[in-house]
């Protein structure tokens, strides 16, 4: 019987990935459908979105990367560069006092303080090998920033 919602639950787990890769299904509604899937079903594939998740993360990083003008990054950053520094620190320093207020624990209020301050999901995945995040602790602040983010944003 646990071997059929084992099947049961990979199969539901293929469909949704297929259907949020249609473009039926926005970014805020595949985070939402992924997070009930993960906090009911749990991971169906635990080694194998280990080591996908981890590449996915650095492609879409890098492809952020390519979408910049570095002449126009270079100018806005020289223009800007005390604003910048100060909303940075004053943000972490922020980020880290709620998350220490909602009783959080060190990583994940670093890493959402660090996404927060910085530029969302690719800044948590850069602060990561600094942080020392275990997977959960990795996948709950993404996914705390992304849906934040999508819910806060027009």
């Amino acid at each position: 019987m646990k071997l059929k919602l084992k099947q049961f639950s990979a199969v539901i787990y293929l469909v949704l990935a297929c259907i949020c890769l249609t473009p039926f299904v926005n970014a805020p509604l595949a985070l939402f459908l992924g997070l009930v899937f993960a906090m009911t079903e749990g991971t169906p594939f635990p080694v194998f979105n280990k080591k996908v998740s981890k590449y996915l993360l650095q492609i879409s990083v890098v492809g952020l990367g390519f979408g910049m003008n570095l002449q126009d990054a270079l100018k806005a950053g020289s223009d800007d560069i005390f604003f910048t520094l100060f909303s940075v620190i004053s943000v972490m320093i922020f980020g880290l006092l709620i998350g220490k207020w909602l009783g959080i624990s060190k990583v994940p209020s670093y890493l959402i303080a660090s996404g927060t301050a910085i530029c969302g999901g690719s800044a948590i995945a850069a602060v990561d090998p600094i942080a020392k995040a275990n997977e959960s602790e990795m996948s709950a602040s993404l996914l705390f920033h992304g849906l934040s983010c999508s819910l806060s944003l027009p």
